[in-house]
């Protein structure tokens, strides 16, 4: 019987998961794990009935409680008919489980690929997002109404107040990350056995200052003063990021706006890769205002993807 291979484009709220990878090891891929990105597509695509076991290549793997908005896999699907899956038809099937089950994932599009397409190994960079929701801690009569953050936004984006805050130190510090670094002092706690490789080049790192979310204008309670809040969004663009590398390099930018760090001790980190030059000040990020954007692929795949491979063998 002949397999066919699907792309899948999907988002999620990663608060209910434990990350995107499946928890419950490969040998026993039969037992479903309910409580990961890719358990959940997996359980979503046995409803289709292939007389395989799907088995879901993730192109990135992100941690318990971080989101996506554009986040990619493949996997391949046989039938016994050997005619493949209409791929609108495996979006609405996932759609349609992931709805009656209350799960947080959507599947935003589904292509045929070739065989020798590979989510992750065809990739070329990876965009990640962590939001700020910044409130003034200086005010007159410093009280609640200047701590308050719109119930849409919480635990949704890093909300804190604070009467330092420097954003062009901030972008200063950026700047210094961009290129080709050995990263080992922002990496997590490598649970994997052996020696891992950490240098990496990042492409970019753009901080963006944006005007208060759109929504509902009951979202402000009169009281409450908007145009003291500051609401940064910060981009960074790489082939691949170490473990909490994004969190732990917004973390240090942070610390070093509100003065907690000076752009020496960043240089530092950077020129002696090691976790014992980490800044004991700087404090680990929340998973929460994480967000994964966008798996960026080449023109020749993204010309497959708007070609869409006949059903037929």
């Amino acid at each position: 019987m002949c397999s066919h291979r699907y792309f899948l484009y999907f988002a999620y709220i990663g608060k209910s998961f434990r990350g995107s990878q499946r928890q419950i090891n490969r040998n026993l891929s039969k037992i479903d794990d309910p409580l990961s990105i890719q358990g959940r597509l997996e359980m979503g695509l046995k409803l289709l009935n292939p007389t395989n076991e799907p088995i879901v290549i993730m192109s990135s793997r992100t941690d318990a409680g971080v989101n996506a908005f554009g986040s990619t896999c493949h996997v391949d699907l046989i039938r016994n008919n050997e005619i493949g899956f209409d791929p609108p038809t495996i979006t609405l099937c996932l759609n349609k489980y992931f709805e009656r089950e209350d799960v947080p994932i959507r599947i935003l599009k589904t292509y045929n690929v070739p065989e020798t397409f590979h989510c992750r190994y065809n990739a070329l960079s990876r965009t990640y997002l962590y939001r700020l929701m910044i409130a003034p801690a200086n005010a007159e009569n410093l009280n609640i109404h200047y701590r308050y953050i719109p119930i849409e936004e919480w635990r949704r984006c890093l909300f804190f107040c604070t009467d330092t805050f420097d954003i062009e130190k901030m972008r200063e510090g950026a700047k210094l990350f961009e290129g080709y670094h050995d990263f080992r002092t922002f990496m997590g706690k490598n649970k994997q056995p052996g020696y891992k490789l950490t240098r990496r080049e990042v492409e970019y790192i753009t901080i963006k200052k944006i005007e208060r979310p759109g929504y509902s204008s009951y979202s402000w309670p009169p009281f409450t003063k908007t145009e003291d809040y500051l609401f940064l969004d910060v981009y960074m663009k790489s082939k691949g990021f170490l473990y909490r590398q994004v969190r732990r390099t917004v973390a240090a930018l942070i610390a070093l706006a509100r003065s907690k760090i000076e752009v020496r001790d960043i240089k530092l980190m950077l020129e002696v890769p090691s976790r014992y030059s980490w800044y004991p000040q700087i404090k680990i990020l929340p998973a929460y205002g994480l967000y994964l954007c966008e798996v960026e692929y080449g023109k020749d795949d993204l010309d497959t993807f708007r070609t869409e491979l006949p059903l037929s063998t």
